[in-house]
């Protein structure tokens, strides 16, 4: 078992939070601490599910919470683009992100699904 913090799906959805961070940086007041604050604890607990699912026996629950928090990610970027408070170019590489880690998440999901539990 890897350190989480040395796996791409990490490295990656610490990107992400990355760039969370950066871009509710400049939202609206009214919105900086509502909807800002929500998609950064949703990337946070990304990261908390990855921790989790690595050091699991049984991969599969994590990981599918995993998917859930990061789709919750994707609906409040693109709500955030769609009420401009983020640019399109914020909203591409985020999403650009989100899609990385759900595609690393889902290829997990299969490996642990077909591996048998030691």
């Amino acid at each position: 078992m890897a350190l989480h913090t040395s796996l791409p799906i990490y490295k990656v959805a610490y990107d992400l939070l990355s760039i969370a961070i950066e871009v509710t940086r400049n939202m609206p007041r009214d919105f900086k601490a509502s909807l800002g604050g929500r998609i950064r604890d949703e990337c946070v607990e990304v990261l908390v599910l990855v921790a989790r699912a690595n050091a699991a026996r049984e991969k599969t629950g994590h990981i599918d919470a995993l998917l859930e928090h990061l789709h919750v990610v994707e609906v409040l970027l693109r709500a955030s683009k769609d009420k401009r408070f983020i640019s399109l170019k914020q909203y591409a590489a985020a999403i650009a992100l989100t899609g990385s880690v759900g595609k690393q998440a889902n290829g997990w999901r299969k490996h642990s699904a077909a591996s048998p539990v030691a």
